[in-house]
């Protein structure tokens, strides 16, 4: 493999093609996100001193993410999906200027967070699971793997220079300013978003519905069709039980604004540290990520990284001092880019087009709310055995529960790229898959 190959490809932003819109509209909404969530843990952690109280409210957005993401997969396979995009771009805007004027009041409100923390969840999760829709078919087939790794390039940008900027500002103007600027990036997304013209849902092939049906369909019957894709779908599924392995167990985002404090004796600005270090890693993993859409055994790999993933979780828990723990969030945040590329990719390629809306919106709901549930369980963990032990006990779960996925799914170990064996094995596979897997093969 030549050096050139690690480098990121870009060719599916050539053309004209609407990519770099999408792209440029979900990096500025990205930054407003970043800016916002280490503002929200440094206020709460600041008003109630409790790291359980700065989980409950990433709980509280990820009930609404649960909320909207699963509403949202339903809607973006019947509806025209641009609106959808930009109600949650909308509502962003009217999220983060409630929260600097709450930032500015003389007695900010916990409970106010809360509430615009579930409403934001539940507009995001509507308006992500349309753009998750909307990508594939923005592209040609052969390069899914490139897209792939550029929407995770402007989630790890986003996860950079949001958290850094933050942390400066938490610093310098305050919490206030640190709010209206999040407001400003969310309202830059959407005159980008409104360039990209109608959005109509994926027509479905003949396993499916006519998109007339599919559009009047009821919300259960319609959601219940892409949860039986997944349990037929032995790939689908795999990736999705590996991607709540890492998730779960071994995300201590929550924790931050204590090990700040308590283990490093050091400010909230190193808060904004501790979260731009994962994105850090993951720039460089993004950067370098042109090698995934060669892979003759993504599956394998996929499970390898989130087995590093959990160890470099136990290194951080164990760190004693700041270098130590920064060079292991890094690492970290670089394997969970590989992972997310191939989770997405693999996902992309193996789900049927008029399903894509549905079983996106369940991977992004499992990846989004996941790791809110985990943070609650290390915030009590943290109570009980310290925030050190408490890390490094998640990690040691997420290494465990990968090992578990890759045995009892061995189809993702015996998975490839270029022609995938275990679809053949697959007899409980739909229609609709097997017609996925043959373009697969033919790009």
């Amino acid at each position: 493999m030549r050096v050139r190959e690690f480098g990121l490809d870009l060719s599916p932003l050539w053309g004209g093609s609407r990519l770099v819109w999408v792209l440029a509209a979900r990096l500025l909404a990205l930054l407003g996100i970043g800016l916002t969530s280490v503002a929200v843990v440094v206020q709460v952690y600041a008003l109630t001193g409790s790291s359980f109280q700065v989980a409950a409210v990433s709980l509280a957005l990820g009930a609404g993410l649960l909320v909207g993401l699963l509403a949202g997969g339903v809607l973006a396979d019947g509806r025209e999906r641009r609106s959808l995009i930009l109600l949650g771009s909308g509502w962003a805007v009217v999220t983060f200027g409630a929260l600097a004027v709450n930032a500015a009041a003389d007695r900010p409100r916990v409970w106010l967070i809360y509430l615009l923390g579930a409403l934001f969840g539940v507009t995001e999760g509507i308006a992500e699971s349309a753009l998750t829709a909307v990508v594939p078919s923005l592209v040609p087939t052969d390069q899914l793997p490139a897209t792939g790794a550029l929407v995770t390039v402007t989630t790890t940008v986003g996860a950079i220079a949001g958290p850094l900027l933050g942390g400066l500002l938490l610093a310098g103007p305050g919490l206030a300013t640190t709010y209206a600027l999040a407001a400003l990036g969310a309202a830059g997304a959407v005159p980008l978003l409104a360039r990209l013209g109608a959005l109509p849902p994926e027509a479905p092939g003949e396993a499916g519905a006519p998109p007339e049906k599919a559009g009047a369909a009821t919300w259960w019957p319609a959601l219940r069709e892409g949860l039986a894709f997944v349990r037929r779908s032995r790939i689908v599924a795999a990736v999705l039980v590996v991607d709540l392995c890492g998730a779960l167990f071994a995300t201590p985002t929550a924790l931050f604004p204590q090990f700040a404090e308590r283990v490093f004796a050091a400010g909230p600005g190193v808060v904004g540290v501790l979260s731009a270090a994962p994105a850090a890693g993951a720039a460089l993993a993004s950067v370098l990520s042109g090698w995934t859409a060669r892979l003759r055994r993504p599956g394998r790999v996929l499970l390898g990284v989130v087995g590093v993933y959990g160890l470099v979780t136990i290194g951080f828990g164990a760190s004693p001092v700041l270098g130590l723990a920064l060079v292991f969030l890094a690492v970290g945040g670089a394997v969970d880019t590989v992972s997310e590329i191939l989770r997405r990719t693999l996902l992309m390629q193996h789900t049927a087009a008029h399903l894509q809306g549905r079983v996106g919106s369940l991977w992004l709901a499992q990846a989004m709310t996941a790791p809110a549930l985990g943070g609650v369980l290390l915030g009590l963990g943290a109570g009980l055995l310290g925030p050190s032990v408490a890390v490094a006990a998640g990690g040691t779960l997420c290494v465990i529960a990968t090992i578990l996925v890759g045995w009892r799914f061995p189809q993702l170990w015996h998975q490839r790229l270029d022609g995938t064996e275990e679809a053949d094995r697959d007899t409980a596979a739909p229609p609709s898959e097997e017609v996925v897997t043959s373009t697969v093969q033919s790009s």
